[in-house]
């Protein structure tokens, strides 16, 4: 069985079906993670994945530079329900701003009534000359006619450069008594699908006027420098829509109760040259919110969170130098990985699964550190990259090996009966296909004169008769469970006990060898009615051991069996012509065959130094009805 239609084609080398793979692999990799840039759902799906990887952190001790101050429930219940006059209120502020020494004040919520005059002509001054940051709420949801609620107060004017900045369709300010105020921030918010907060717009704009966050606005507020270069630091290329690491845990910010301060129950020195943002998280005064760090936080500590990020980009030695695009990061680790994969999966399989599991693994833990340093590379991206491609590899792999294997088993059913060939496919090609020594039986069939035959008639009468007489000797050998070794232009050579090992390969021989002779007697009587010569066969048989197997080289292997016996089998189909018989046993296969033989007696073959006793077909019975004979007996054409 030639197995060269298996190996690699010249035009079609290892190297070239590697590229060939990678680049259908490396298309369908580009495209499942283009898909999570582009699609909603899997948007969320990567959204999740950096939540979890965020590595939380709650210091020993608290975040410095940053103090909460929370109007709690405990507040209202000691200092008095809501809302509080705007005189406590700006008792809690200089109090803060004063003996507490606190660095700038940032106030987290809006107050678009007039109250207390003297109270709100304090805070008006506290707005004006204190380094204290108010709130107002904007709006970007279009509702035909905006929402404007108060007076707009602070801002920077929109230039040209404030196209990517966006833009709000309303707002909720504070009273027109606060209008003079020097530095407001906003404090709007817009969760994600899943309801979760994990971006802020660190400016947006309304009414021509551009409008910092509320942590960046109390920084500015204090120093403009640090502010700009804290910005810098943060590292978002001009984005102002910016993900909020969330790496600090709730416990990790130093909260003070209201009536603490109200009452001169703070140690200066926790405020001292600190930020303090002022909140609530009173049930019904607070705007709770859905962060990666808590299904239901106080929107205060969303501010805090952004602060503690702005501070610490400013103490980063990084800050204003080069910094890697996060998502450029993603890509190029992509494009390294895939490129990595695709030498290892071409080397081998056992070096390609294994590269892959370290490069989720080693990913997973760079996205990790990253996080904590504040920085949000893609994650599933690259990742799903790297799954896609792999997979994709095996798939076509896969495929590849289906296809070679229907080669394999299509030339293998050319030569082996369809039962042997699923038993062989059960016990395994390649256990079956190691080359073995094994006892066989050995059938050398060949056409008598063909030479003569075809020297008399044209090229296509020659391919004709050819094709007949192999196509009726085939049949026998594949319907008995024998192996067709090769064709030998005019015959073949079969054998019986490989690959599939059975006590009863002499005997199969010979059935098979007497169903080619009938087999033989129907063909030539198509011939003869097509007014064309009858042809013989001559049949040499002989069993022995022999080495069977897959023979060659890498370039070419056939499976055949190498052994004394198939020599034997050959020597005594000749020998048939000599002696004018069609069939001729020798005496190893004549062992193993259960039916009466005749003895044709002691021959002396070529190769061999002693005679050997050959047996041919039994002799007609001289009384009752005699012994049917194959047709093909009784050609004298040798």
């Amino acid at each position: 069985m030639d197995r060269a239609a298996t190996s690699p084609s010249p035009n079609r080398p290892p190297l070239r079906a590697a590229l060939r793979r990678a680049m259908a692999a490396g298309l369908a990799a580009a495209f499942v993670a283009a898909c999570f840039w582009l699609l909603p759902p899997l948007q969320l799906l990567e959204e999740s994945s950096r939540d979890a990887l965020t590595i939380r952190s709650t210091p020993e001790e608290r975040v410095p530079g940053v103090v909460v101050v929370d109007i709690s429930e405990e507040s209202l219940k000691k200092i008095g329900m809501w809302p509080w006059s705007r005189a406590r209120m700006a008792d809690l502020i200089e109090e803060l701003l004063g003996p507490l020494g606190a660095k700038g004040v940032a106030l987290d919520m809006v107050l678009p009534e007039p109250a207390d005059t003297a109270g709100d002509a304090r805070l008006a001054s506290l707005a004006q000359n204190a380094p204290l940051a108010l709130a107002q709420v904007l709006d970007f949801v279009d509702r035909g006619s905006g929402i404007a609620i108060g007076t707009l107060s602070g801002g920077t004017p929109a230039g040209n450069t404030s196209n990517s900045i966006p833009r709000a369709t309303g707002y909720v300010a504070n009273n027109a008594r606060l209008r003079d105020a020097r530095c407001v921030g906003h404090i709007s918010v817009r969760p994600d699908a899943d309801g979760v907060v994990r971006r802020i717009l660190l400016h947006a704009q309304v009414q021509g006027h551009v409008y910092p966050t509320l942590a960046l606005a109390m920084m500015q507020c204090v120093d403009p420098r640090a502010a700009e270069r804290a910005l810098k630091g943060l590292g978002t290329h001009g984005h102002e829509v910016w993900r909020v690491p969330f790496r600090l845990a709730v416990p990790s910010f130093f909260t003070l109760p209201a009536e603490a301060v109200l009452q001169g129950q703070v140690d200066p020195a926790v405020v001292r040259g600190r930020y303090v943002l002022i909140g609530s998280s009173a049930v019904g005064l607070s705007d709770y919110v859905a962060t990666p760090v808590e299904p239901v936080t106080a929107g205060v500590l969303v501010h805090a969170q952004v602060l503690a990020e702005l501070l610490h980009a400013l103490d980063d030695p990084r800050v204003g130098g080069w910094r890697v695009d996060a998502q450029l990061l993603s890509v190029l680790a992509a494009v390294s990985g895939i490129v990595a994969l695709a030498a290892a999966f071409a080397w081998s399989m056992a070096a390609g699964v294994p590269l892959l599991l370290l490069l989720c693994g080693v990913w997973l833990a760079l996205c990790a550190a990253s996080f904590g340093a504040g920085s949000a590379p893609a994650v599933l991206p690259p990742l799903s990259a790297f799954i896609t491609f792999a997979s994709a590899w095996l798939a076509l792999d896969l495929a590849e090996a289906r296809r070679t294997s229907r080669r394999i088993l299509g030339t293998l059913a050319h030569y082996v009966a369809e039962p042997v060939l699923r038993l062989l496919v059960r016990q395994g090609l390649e256990n079956t296909l190691t080359p073995s020594r094994k006892e066989i039986t050995v059938l050398v069939a060949d056409m008598a004169g063909y030479t003569r035959l075809t020297a008399e008639s044209g090229l296509e009468h020659s391919a004709r008769l050819t094709t007949e007489f192999l196509e009726a000797i085939t049949k026998p050998v594949l319907r008995s469970g024998g192996t067709l070794d090769r064709y030998t232009g005019d015959g073949l050579i079969a054998f019986w006990g490989a690959p599939l090992d059975r006590h009863d390969h002499a005997t199969g021989a010979w059935r098979t060898a007497l169903e080619m002779l009938d087999a033989l007697a129907v063909l030539n009587a198509l011939r003869a009615s097509r007014g064309e010569k009858p042809i013989g066969m001559r049949i040499g048989i002989e069993a022995g051991e022999a080495l069977v197997g897959d023979l060659g080289s890498s370039s070419r292997s056939v499976y055949t069996a190498v052994g004394t016996c198939i020599n034997l089998a050959s020597r005594l189909q000749e020998l048939a012509r000599e002696m004018q018989e069609p069939l001729i046993v020798g005496p190893q296969a004549r062992v193993g065959i259960d039916a009466m033989l005749r003895s044709l007696g002691p021959v002396t073959l070529r190769g061999l130094t002693q005679p050997i006793e050959v047996f041919g077909l039994p002799e007609p019975k001289t009384s009752g009805t005699p012994a049917p004979q194959p047709a093909a007996v009784q050609h004298d054409v040798f």
